[in-house]
């Protein structure tokens, strides 16, 4: 259990992760297993939408623009109140770029852990925090899985990983790898689902904003259920 805080005014914000269990190796924040399912999702920032109906039924994520939504890490306190309005919200999900054109380890490292430690903060907040998965390249697994509990509701995103065949691909055989290493008991699959993806677990699927925008539905289209 981490106790500390090691700098004047707590510059490393170390309030964030105070009482989290940290693994060994890195020091990222694990996150407890959840067990819900909310009925919809709406990115951050589109949940200060003033005319928004059914708070209650809609999970808030955060598979959107790194710079959209920086503001809740810079302060956390300030958005906290307005998260606990929502039936839950998925893990932040500040970007992790691998391969030969990603970003250095280090930098990749450090939102993995700003991810943890708002989700942990949320947690001990009182906000039911669904855990988000980083679906990486193979290279990379153990700082995809590290710091998700085994056998919970998790969430994924497929946004930029449909179009090309090799991005779908990838992204379904770290699915499967995630499935077996964690055990999720639903996923909830926001975006698309790949064409080539044959689930072994339930999954639960909403749409991005950006499609939902385009849709010409009169009413929510709440999530689907695949097998």
């Amino acid at each position: 259990m981490y106790e500390s805080i090691n700098t004047d005014y707590d510059i490393m914000k170390e309030f964030l992760i105070y009482g989290a269990e940290i693994d060994d190796k890195y020091g990222i924040p694990l996150l407890p297993p959840i067990n819900i399912m909310p009925k919809d999702t709406i990115d951050f920032e589109s949940s200060f939408c003033k005319t928004l109906k059914n708070h209650k039924k809609l999970t808030v994520n955060f598979y959107i623009q790194d710079f959209k939504f920086t503001r809740f890490w810079n302060n956390p306190d300030k958005y906290l109140q307005h998260l606990s309005y929502f039936h839950s919200v998925i893990s932040p999900d500040f970007s992790i770029c691998t391969g030969h054109t990603g970003m250095p380890f280090a930098l990749n490292l450090y939102n993995k852990y700003r991810n943890h430690a708002l989700g942990w903060y949320m947690h001990i907040n009182g906000i039911k925090v669904i855990p988000s998965v980083s679906i990486l390249d193979a290279q990379n697994y153990e700082l995809s899985f590290l710091g998700i509990p085994k056998q919970s509701v998790v969430s994924v995103c497929t946004n930029a990983r449909i179009k090309a065949k090799e991005a779908r691909i990838e992204f379904c055989e770290g699915f499967y790898k995630m499935c077996d290493c964690l055990e999720p008991t639903r996923v909830i699959l926001v975006g698309r689902i790949p064409q080539e993806l044959d689930s072994p677990v339930e999954i639960i699927n909403f749409e991005l904003k950006i499609r939902k925008s385009r849709s010409n539905l009169k009413r929510r289209k709440y999530g689907s259920v695949y097998r």
